[in-house]
């Protein structure tokens, strides 16, 4: 038996307890309740953590579908059978932690090969109302590799519990809501996680083979350990220990041709292997330093060829894991080619504004990278929009669904982008109207929040954002005319966004969202940016302040939606959403997009962040989660909708009946892209307005806002970082210290410089005019 230090401790309380119908465990610094008749946690206590586990049809550790009960003479032994197959669980409490050894025994003459054979986790996961949500346990990464499994779930408040199998385990698998149902469903709840110690294939190659099923007679066992960290710093390491398995923690997971990257790698034992297959495939052993207990690092070497390179650990407990960095290609050729493609396959005009999000990157690159084919999509917008808005009043049309806010944002943004880039004041007219629409009472109620009816819907995409952006080019209108009719609409929607931003400060996470209720990506993360940008744009630095913080504080909770500790550039640094995948009539609709477009709604947040503090912690996150991003867009232009880190989902794609129609197909799919069916469900008539769901009416140009965060972070701002001992580093401009003296140049596409010193500085940007810089400062700088 594995692991038996520690199986002693609180057997005594435990045995005076098991008449009850509750035992109480505990180890050093934690304790648990367990239900005696079913041999389930209810409740695990750690470094001021409490975990709660459910009561119902979920609850755990125990095996999916099977009736446990007490052993007798056995403490803290359960026992099930079901099928001919035996199936055993055991606590074993240890010092820092609890192991939970499972077991499963086939008792017949035949093979039990089951789709999948289950050890549901039990963790409450359920997250449906504030402030109920924050006590509850999202699982954040679960990870199988060759030889073990891993991860942890996370609460809003920070508490982290970490999870693994010392193990090979076949898979895992989320309990949605409506797991396995192929069908339209709307739901945004995750019950709990399971590990499947036995599935089917197909798999990802990293998982183990030849865990599909059990023989006549054969028997299993596996050993899961579970307890809470005080850090997601500290997951990896504890994990490795509990484990005696090697895990990976690079200082980067996106690089840049020429870049070195220094890797980690946590093991109780010594590393025997640790090999390196870079971007054209060729292997290199490495060698590792150990330059701490159960700590080893190396110096991976730079790449000159872009694409992906794979790292291998095997330990001397002869257990293997994996991470996967990527070295990306120019950022502009990225917003360049999601440009093409929407050339190549243009929105068509809906009454969703997740149909016709690629004018969005298609007119910031027409203005970073002018075309003569642009003029073809300024066309048809010209053309479509009337179909969203009544030419003679400039309101919503009534088919275009007027309450729902984010269209009309959406379509206001993306006017005053076109407005940049061609000059042509009638487009920014019609964003300016667009304007006076949403600051309406229609839409903005007293307390500053834009609604969709009595639901608040400020932080369903950005319409804050989105306002401050019309108000900005307002405001460069009228310094550019002297027209004071400009400054008017200035003021009226500044006003406008600001009162918002003021509203999300208020309320903080205890807003609404589109659809189902839940602790949802896209509300915490859009109130994160709004917040950001609107302490960029206050007027005092009280106000400037505030929004920071409550800025940082939606951030912080947001953490456990994030995939910041996986070891895989695809996906390192991205959201977790489980509903999105009807923007491609995927079904189960309740299946991980990560990354998703809307991923890059925290791109924009730790941007400004970034901005504001300049804490190189937002800075490497905006670098991974970009980088993982981009990655939708293949070398040669082609676009994918998302990413599915579920390693196994039985479900339909649709696909082309041959006829101009929708048909369905069942297919598996697991840790893969999914690919857009805009490019070819088209209707026959495109310039009449579609409905979501139905041809034509696809909503996966939700892709499209990762290019536009794109521009705005990395094509049309530029850095430079000053350290005390005046080593900088600039990017996107050039750069010369001289003394105490910067002086900065920037091309045509930079719009924002950034600059970040330890100490006071005299700034010239461009030849212009001298600016002080304090010590310890943080400054934003308009280039042009």
């Amino acid at each position: 038996m594995k692991h038996i230090l520690g199986m002693l401790l609180a057997v005594m309380p435990v045995l005076s307890a098991f008449a009850s119908d509750i035992l109480p465990l505990s180890g050093d610094n934690w304790t648990a309740v367990l239900d005696a008749k079913r041999g389930v946690l209810l409740e695990y206590t750690q470094y001021g953590s409490v975990v709660p586990f459910r009561v119902d049809d979920f609850a755990g550790p125990t095996w999916e579908g099977v009736e446990m009960s007490p052993c007798d003479g056995a403490p803290l032994s359960f026992r099930g059978n079901k099928d001919g197959n035996v199936y055993t669980i055991k606590y074993i409490p240890m010092s820092d932690h609890l192991a939970v050894e499972c077991g499963m025994l086939n008792e017949t003459s035949s093979t039990f090969a089951p789709m999948r054979a289950s050890l549901v986790i039990g963790t409450d996961s359920e997250m449906r109302s504030y402030p109920l949500w924050n006590d509850k346990y999202f699982p954040t990464l679960l990870r199988c590799e060759r030889d073990f499994a891993w991860g942890y779930f996370m609460s809003p408040l920070g508490g982290i519990m970490a999870v693994g199998v010392e193990d090979p385990v076949a898979s895992y698998s989320l309990n949605y809501i409506y797991r396995d149902i192929k069908e339209w469903k709307w739901g945004h709840q995750i019950y709990t996680a399971s590990w499947d110690m036995l599935h089917c294939g197909p798999l990802p190659s990293r998982h183990p083979s030849g865990m599909a099923q059990l023989l006549p007679g054969e028997n299993k066992t596996w050993t899961m350990h579970l307890g809470c960290v005080a850090r997601p710093e500290d997951v990896k390491p504890a994990l490795s220990s509990w484990l005696s398995a090697p895990l990976m923690e690079a200082d980067k997971y996106t690089l840049v041709c020429g870049e070195n990257d220094r890797l980690t790698v946590y093991s109780s034992s010594d590393l025997t292997s640790l090999t390196f297959t870079d971007t054209k495939g060729r292997s290199h052993k490495l060698k590792a330093s150990h330059i701490q207990d159960s700590v080893w690092t190396t110096v991976l070497p730079a790449l000159r060829q872009e694409g992906q390179c794979r790292i291998v650990a095997v330990n001397a407990c002869g257990k293997r894991s994996e991470a996967i960095l990527n070295v990306r290609g120019d950022w502009s050729r990225y917003l360049s080619q999601a440009r093409d493609f929407v050339m190549k396959y243009p929105p068509v005009m809906g009454n969703s504004c997740e149909m016709f999000y690629g004018y969005y990157p298609a007119f910031l690159a027409f203005r970073h990278f002018p075309s003569q084919d642009d003029a073809i999509l300024e066309e048809r917008l010209l053309r479509d929009m009337t179909l969203l808005i009544e030419p003679e009043t400039g309101l919503p049309a009534k088919d275009a669904n007027p309450h729902r806010v984010q269209n009309f944002s959406s379509l206001m943004g993306i006017l005053v982008d076109l407005y940049e880039a061609t000059g042509k004041e009638e487009y920014l007219q019609v964003a300016s109207r667009i304007g006076d629409y949403i600051s309406s009472e229609s839409i903005q109620a007293a307390d500053g929040s834009y609604r969709s009816g009595n639901i608040h819907y400020t932080a369903v995409i950005y319409p804050a954002k989105s306002m401050l952006e019309l108000a900005e080019a307002e405001k460069a209108h009228f310094e550019t005319t002297a027209d004071s009719t400009w400054l008017a609409h200035y003021s009226q929607h500044y006003d406008s966004a600001m009162r918002a931003v003021e509203d999300l400060a208020r309320r903080l996470d205890n807003i609404e969202t589109e659809g189902d209720m839940t602790f949802e990506d896209g509300m915490i993360s859009c109130s994160a940016l709004q917040l950001a940008l609107g302490a960029l744009n206050a007027e005092d630095t009280a106000t400037r302040d505030r929004y920071c913080n409550a800025a940082s504080y939606m951030l912080e909770r947001h953490r456990c939606l994030e995939q910041n500790l996986i070891p895989d550039a695809r996906m390192r640094g991205a959201t977790l959403r489980y509903w999105e995948a009807l923007d491609v009539y995927f079904t189960p609709n309740q299946v991980m997009n990560s990354p998703h477009g809307w991923t890059a709604w925290k791109i924009y947040a730790v941007y400004y962040m970034y901005l504001l503090t300049g804490d190189l912690k937002y800075w490497n996150d905006l670098n991974d989660t970009l980088g993982s991003c981009v990655q939708l867009m293949t070398a040669d232009g082609h676009l994918r909708w998302g990413f599915i880190p579920d390693p196994y989902m039985d479900g339909r794609i649709c696909v082309s009946d041959g006829k101009g129609g929708i048909d369905y197909k069942d297919k598996v799919i697991g840790e893969q892209y999914l690919e857009m069916i805009s490019p070819w469900l088209r209707p026959a008539d495109e310039t009449k307005l579609c409905n979501f769901g139905e041809i034509g009416g696809a909503g996966d140009h939700t892709v499209y806002e990762i290019f536009k965060a794109l521009e705005e972070t990395m094509i049309s701002t530029a850095y430079v970082r000053v350290e005390s001992d005046g080593r900088f580093n600039a990017l996107n401009c050039r750069a010369r210290l001289r003394g105490d003296s910067l002086y900065v140049s920037t091309d045509r596409h930079i719009r924002r410089l950034h600059v970040c010193t330890s100490n006071p500085l005299q700034l010239s940007v461009n030849g212009g005019e001298t600016q002080s810089l304090s010590s310890c400062s943080v400054n934003l700088t308009t280039a042009q």
